[in-house]
């Protein structure tokens, strides 16, 4: 099956400019993290607004339905989480959708999913659902602003569409729609290798840039869209979950979670080559590679080896998942890690 959800992509300086002739006198609401509206507001329209706070849960999702009664459009202003919400709100209220990304962490402005977590934030499910992404909008000004760590996070995030593709379907394949997903996969993690990043290039925003943002948001999501459960997630999606309930690993982002699961996951399918690249490529970008840098105690990483083994992404691969192989494979990940510095 193929899924995508955005009618139009506008990507350039000033793209939320053309917000007003987009929604045409339509009534629209705009939903929007603090922080979100803090760097946008002074290149937004006048417009009602509803406040984001905390993750994507069923309970925010019924509440912000119940406020959005009344508005025709729903505007998404924010990070994953914000326009993971919105996306359900809009199919709730079966209503179209516009989205303002402001960091650069994810696929979730492009994708016809949402993340679902409890109230604690703890990871639940992925919803598949059926939202119209009316328009997609990337202004320049708005992500080149934007802090620099999320970009890291979401390439990192974008590279296991790659590997965790890989691991699920192969190298290839016969289906010429999956085949397709496969390519685009590995030309994204070829287009992050190969391109240097610093903070200074991502605020001064040049065409490489551009080019690794729209590898992060409309290339990454579209692996999804057209590989579909061929190409989604697999045992580095897998650990972030499983890590989700540890105290330490909350303010650490997405997408550097979801690295350190790719590393276990490389090491549990003895992909030699693979794994190298990787941790070269997290350790140059300052990513957590081992569980101590995730904060994890020991006792904490025993249970993280339980939690990986039981993970229904992990166990879409076929590989030995017993807890004794799982955190025997935590501890060579932390033992090479300290030894390639």
């Amino acid at each position: 099956m193929i899924r995508q959800a955005v009618l139009q992509y506008i990507h350039e300086e000033q793209a939320v400019d053309r917000l007003s002739e987009l929604l045409r006198g339509r009534k629209a609401v705009l939903i929007h993290g603090e922080q979100a509206l803090k760097s946008s507001e002074q290149y937004l329209p006048e417009l009602p607004k509803l406040l984001f706070s905390g993750h994507c849960t069923d309970q925010q999702v019924a509440e912000l339905t119940e406020r959005c009664a009344a508005y025709e459009i729903i505007i998404a202003l924010g990070g994953g989480s914000v326009i993971d919400t919105a996306k359900q709100v809009a199919v709730k209220r079966n209503c179209p959708l516009i989205v303002i990304p402001t960091i650069v962490s994810n696929c979730a402005p492009w994708t016809p999913l949402s993340v679902m977590y409890d109230e604690r934030g703890q990871y639940l499910r992925f919803d598949t659902i059926p939202v119209v992404i009316e328009a997609l909008l990337l202004d320049h000004r708005i992500l080149a602003a934007s802090p620099y760590d999320y970009f890291v996070a979401g390439l990192v995030d974008t590279l296991a569409k790659w590997y965790e593709a890989r691991a699920l379907s192969g190298t290839s394949a016969d289906d010429p729609v999956v085949e397709s997903a496969l390519r685009m996969a590995e030309h994204c993690k070829e287009l992050i290798l190969r391109t240097p990043i610093s903070p200074e290039q991502f605020k001064d925003y040049p065409s490489s840039i551009q080019y690794l943002v729209e590898t992060v948001i409309p290339l990454a999501g579209s692996v999804g869209g057209f590989g579909d459960a061929a190409t989604r997630g697999a045992i580095g999606h897998g650990v972030h979950n499983a890590l989700s309930p540890f105290p330490s690993t909350k303010t650490i982002l997405h997408g550097s979670k979801v690295g350190y699961g790719l590393l276990v996951q490389e090491l549990l399918l003895g992909e030699t080559q693979s794994y190298e690249e990787l941790q070269q490529y997290l350790g140059d970008n300052q990513q957590p590679t081992t569980s101590t840098e995730l904060g994890l105690t020991e006792l904490e990483r025993e249970s993280l080896a339980e939690r990986i083994g039981q993970e229904p992404l992990c166990q879409l691969i076929e590989t030995d998942l017993s807890p004794r192989t799982i955190l025997e494979t935590l501890m060579k990940n932390d033992q090479q890690a300290v030894c390639s510095r």
